[in-house]
């Protein structure tokens, strides 16, 4: 795909836009609706989060109370906590991409194709 082909996929893309906080609202209230979940350790810690990445949930099993190991307990909720960030990201650039039409990081993208200097002009 030449530039000017990414330029005019760019502008169509702005113009398919229309009324952008009438979206926005829409997307954010999608995104506080959906909720996705991750465990770790076998399940022993389960977080829940919605899309736009708020912890709304966190349940342990109480096995793990009577654990003697502390430090394990800890690094299951991060693993079960940043695993359940990672899908609200994924599904929050599903979701973006559903309601704008495209998706942010494709105009990053295209830019960077654009200016291949990393987007810093010489003065």
């Amino acid at each position: 795909m030449g530039i000017f082909d990414q330029v005019k996929q760019m502008k169509d893309a702005f113009s398919q836009l229309g009324n952008m906080q009438e979206k926005q609202a829409e997307l954010q209230k999608r995104l506080s609706g959906i909720r996705v979940t991750a465990s770790a350790g076998a399940g022993m810690v389960e977080i829940t989060a919605t899309a736009d990445g708020s912890i709304t949930d966190l349940k342990i099993n109480p096995i793990m109370f009577n654990a003697e190991d502390a430090k394990m307990l800890e690094d299951l909720i991060i693993s079960a906590t940043n695993e359940v960030l990672r899908k609200s990201k994924d599904v929050m650039a599903h979701e973006v991409k559903n309601v704008l039409g495209f998706n942010p990081k494709d105009i990053e993208e295209m830019m960077n194709q654009m200016n291949p200097s990393g987007g810093n002009p010489s003065v």
